[in-house]
């Protein structure tokens, strides 16, 4: 879809409310929300996403804020719901360029910081809530609740708003025992509701479960039985940010005399924010430093590592090829997975335990073993109570993949929401919202911002698709000496071939090449005239050949070089 899908149905520039989703609708990661009305600007989460197969050689995704570079004298401040990389990662690359006040709960907080730290960027505009905390921010009046999460301090937002009282409710669940004590504050959605709700944007990842989630704490007891049965190692992966995990595995590691040491920056830089913060519990002695591993007997280590989702290049990853200099993984290890693959990491993850498995590690993940990872995230059941205590007029699914927020409209529906009170969005369009009312009404551009080493938004969609057919295809270099006073062949052709086909045994194809070449050279007698043109010709020409010989389209790249 594209602007002129939509038909604006007010002219009118200010009296509206505009919400508009840069990352997060439609997909599950990179979590972005722009509230605007008037002169002022609200963003809430500014996130990350994690690359798939389709994206080789790319790092991290982030949200395009094209739509903003233009209005950042008017963005009153970014609002963060909870400290998960997918509602904090983009910060570091976009705070640059927005350089607005950031506000957030207290462990957010400091894992921004800490991040701020690492790319050497000021701290001084991380502004640190509470729970009772009330912000204005221009026509915005924000309050906050606390709601259960995988990781502490997670918040839901009420945002009042001149058409009406929206709640913006990221990433939650509904337990009533969990580790940290902080369960959902489902009172003061429904105070919220009894004043009346215009719009709640509400989590929808886990549409697909019926029923309720287990709770946080049943975690515990598989971790012990697990450390019951391994003679070696424990070596234990999570989501670096999800604490009350961490904090269960510590538990169970003082239980047994095991040491613990840390690995991967992201989880050993989390740990020490947390710690230092009072959000973890570290009996003394506990904890070694990575470089103390070696000391001690290998039924007397916990190594808590990052990597759980298979990343290339996290601890985990290095310690399964041999490459990280304090481990590697060996028989009798036990590795425990203690986190759902996210949508497009699946085949990362199982490629890894794949390694990790033939390495002689015992394995254990939550496709075989119950109770090791219980998701951060409301099912059906959990979704409708939300809904049922806010009462809005209007909801709108967030952080999932359309197939859910399709179901998630066929449940509202069940539940009295019609479909026109069901907001289907996805990443870019705007949604209006009048007093009584809220529509899609256009679209601004939102497109996948790559990150690359040091380069942000470098690498675009062409790039990638070169890398895509290196990769895929191949390449072919064809090396054509030409005399620059006569324009004519100087010298012998070469053509070299990197992942297409071994040159040893394919002289045969290549010679042939060579062939097709000096006859798209001969179709211009009077010399070339155009090296753009005789180029593209050569492309074209080899590419054919190659395709009718052997089925494939490597990536052709003429070179000229003059003699």
């Amino acid at each position: 879809m594209d602007k002129r899908h939509f038909k604006p149905q007010h002219q009118d520039k200010y009296g509206v409310l505009r919400l508009i989703p840069l990352g997060g609708v439609g997909d599950v990661t990179k979590n972005m929300y722009i509230y605007e009305y008037g002169n002022d600007i609200v963003i809430i989460d500014c996130g990350l996403g994690f690359p798939n197969e389709a994206m080789p050689g790319i790092d991290l995704v982030i949200p395009d804020i094209s739509y903003l570079r233009d209005k950042k004298e008017r963005i009153r401040g970014i609002v963060i719901t909870h400290a998960h990389d997918d509602h904090i990662g983009g910060l570091p690359y976009l705070w640059p360029e927005l350089q607005c006040p950031i506000y957030a709960q207290r462990l957010a907080a400091g894992f921004i910081r800490a991040k701020f730290s690492e790319h050497r960027l000021p701290k001084n505009q991380i502004n640190t809530l509470s729970f009772d905390s009330k912000l204005q921010l221009g026509v915005f009046n924000l309050s906050f609740y606390r709601v259960s999460h995988s990781v502490p301090d997670s918040s839901g937002i009420v945002l009042e708003t001149p058409v009406g009282r929206v709640i913006h409710q990221a990433d939650f669940k509904l337990d009533w025992t969990p580790v940290n004590g902080q369960v959902t504050e489902v009172g003061k959605v429904a105070a919220a509701g009894d004043k009346g709700v215009l719009l709640m944007l509400i989590d929808a990842l886990r549409i697909e479960k019926e029923g309720y989630n287990l709770s946080e704490s049943t975690i515990q007891p598989t971790f012990q039985r697990i450390e019951e049965n391994s003679p070696g190692r424990i070596f234990l992966t999570t989501t670096s940010s999800n604490i009350t995990r961490i904090q269960q595995a510590l538990n169970v590691a003082a239980a047994s005399g095991r040491r613990v040491a840390f690995l991967g920056r992201s989880m050993e830089g989390n740990f020490q924010v947390a710690r230092d913060l009072g959000y973890l519990e570290v009996p003394p002695g506990l904890v070694i430093a990575s470089d103390e591993i070696k000391r001690f007997s290998d039924n007397k280590l916990m190594i808590i590592i990052a990597g759980s989702q298979g990343q290339p290049g996290s601890a985990l990853s290095r310690a399964a090829n041999n490459d990280s200099k304090y481990v590697s993984i060996k028989e009798g290890d036990s590795i425990v997975f203690s986190a759902d693959p996210i949508p497009g990491s699946e085949s990362a993850q199982y490629a890894l335990i794949d390694k990790l498995t033939k390495m002689g590690g015992n394995v254990y993940y939550t496709a075989i073993t119950d109770d090791l990872h219980v998701s951060g995230h409301a099912t059906a059941e959990e979704q409708k109570i939300m809904i049922n205590l806010a009462r809005p007029k209007y909801v709108m699914p967030i952080g999932a993949t359309y197939r859910q927020m399709k179901l998630f409209s066929s449940m509202a529906g069940q539940m009295g929401w019609g479909k026109d009170k069901v907001i289907l969005a996805e990443d870019g369009l705007v949604v209006t919202a009048r007093p009584g009312q809220v529509v899609i009404d256009g679209r601004v551009e939102a497109k996948n911002v790559y990150v690359d080493g040091l380069g942000v938004g470098d690498v675009g969609n062409i790039v990638l698709r070169d890398r895509r057919v290196l990769a895929e295809e191949g390449i072919v270099l064809v090396i054509v000496p030409m005399d620059t006073r006569t324009s004519q062949l100087g010298g012998e052709l070469d053509i070299i071939s990197r992942g297409f086909v071994f040159e040893k045994e394919a002289e045969g194809l290549l010679e042939g090449a060579k062939k097709i070449v000096r006859s798209a050279l001969s179709d211009h007698p009077q010399g070339v005239l155009d090296w753009r043109f005789i180029r593209r010709h050569i492309e074209e020409s080899l590419e054919q050949y190659f395709y009718e010989e052997t089925q494939r389209r490597p990536m052709i790249l003429p070179v000229v070089v003059e003699v």
